[in-house]
This record gives structure tokens, C-alpha cells and sequence, in this order.
């Protein structure tokens, strides 16, 4: 299915499944009405509540909010997220490499050096995710480039002592938003390939 421009739109600039006789609550810009049932159909399996979201529990009891406070940066841990389509997570042995200095007692620092020691990873729970239902073709260093702040989509992790959604990061309507307001594409094939 083609991605059209009607006649007299500027260039860059489709009509929108917003726009005109096809009211479509999230203004993709795709073209005829069977463009029109997919997103409906996709934003009714990606899009959910904004709040009361699940936090998914972890195996170790991770602390951004002191690891923030002791000077990481995000991207100290999450190293993909500047330069990487995922924000990833750290390998046990970069925990272990501070953490053989660093409060080498705690319970929970324990839990890493065993792990380290038996060579397995941490097996992290996701705690934004986009369903593979919405076929989204997400990138973060795309967003990194263009300023968009971490805490825009995952909220102020830094006072965060457990890590939590803040944001449904499936809901089309607001991602679609937000790149209106970013002047980023707002054309269907951006993000859904």
C-alpha cells in the first residue's frame, strides 16, 4: 500500500487519517481506508492505560536513585542509549567491576558477585515495553539525537528506588503527539516497518 500526498498539501506533508472526511483519532499519515482499519486495529492491541501500570519485579533489588546520587549517569548502565536502537543493560561483570570496591557486603551486591563468580547474567525484567503486537520499530539513539531527555518516556528514574513505568510507551496516540510537537515524522512507515 502506497503513502500518497493529495493535491494541495506541501510537500513533505500527507493528509492524515485526522484530517478531513477520515477523523481517525491518531492522524498517521496513511493512505485509504484500509490503511485506516490497521492502525485502528493496532492501536486498539498496543494502546492501554496511562497510569497504574504493572512494575515488574526484579532479581535484584536495583537502587537508581543511590547509583544516580553516587554520580552514574543513564548512560554509564544503559550504554546503547545514545548511540544503540536498545538502551540495554549492563554485563554482571561491569556491576562486579565497581561493586568489588563498593559496598562489597550488601545483600543485594552479594546477589551480583555470585552471579559474576558463576559467570550468568542478571536476568533483568523489561520495565517499558513495547509489545511485539504493535510492530514498532523503536530506536533510541533516533531519539537521543534529537534531545528527547530520558525521563520524557521513562520519567524521573533518578528518584526512583525501583524502577517503574511511568508512561504507557504503547500508546500510539501519545507517541504520535509527541513527535507533532517535535516537528519528528509523523508518517506511519517512521515507525511501523
Amino acid at each position: 500500500m502506497a503513502v500518497t500526498r493529495p493535491e494541495g498539501l506541501p510537500s513533505g506533508r500527507s493528509r492524515s487519517l485526522g484530517d478531513g472526511e477520515d477523523g481517525g483519532r491518531f492522524g498517521c499519515r496513511c493512505a485509504g481506508p484500509l490503511a485506516g482499519i490497521w492502525i485502528l486495529g493496532l492501536a486498539l492491541v498496543a494502546c492501554g492505560p496511562t497510569q497504574n501500570l504493572p512494575t515488574p519485579e526484579q532479581p535484584i533489588a536495583y537502587d537508581h536513585q543511590v547509583h544516580i546520587e553516587a554520580g552514574l549517569e543513564c548512560v554509564r548502565c544503559h550504554r546503547g542509549a545514545e548511540e544503540g536502537v536498545h538502551a540495554g543493560m549492563p554485563s554482571v561483570q561491569a556491576c562486579a567491576g565497581c561493586h568489588r570496591r563498593e559496598i562489597p557486603d550488601h545483600p543485594e551486591v552479594q546477589k551480583v558477585m555470585l552471579a559474576n563468580e558463576n559467570r550468568e547474567p542478571i536476568r533483568w525484567a523489561k520495565v517499558n515495553v513495547i509489545p511485539d503486537s504493535a510492530m514498532v520499530h523503536f530506536n533510541h539513539r533516533a531519539h537521543a539525537r534529537a534531545g528527547i531527555e530520558c525521563l520524557t518516556c521513562h520519567g524521573d528514574v533518578a528518584s526512583m528506588t525501583v524502577a517503574e513505568p511511568v508512561r504507557n510507551v504503547a500508546d500510539m496516540g501519545w507517541c504520535v503527539e509527541c513527535h507533532r510537537e517535535n516537528e519528528a515524522s509523523d508518517d506511519c512507515l517512521a515507525c511501523h516497518r
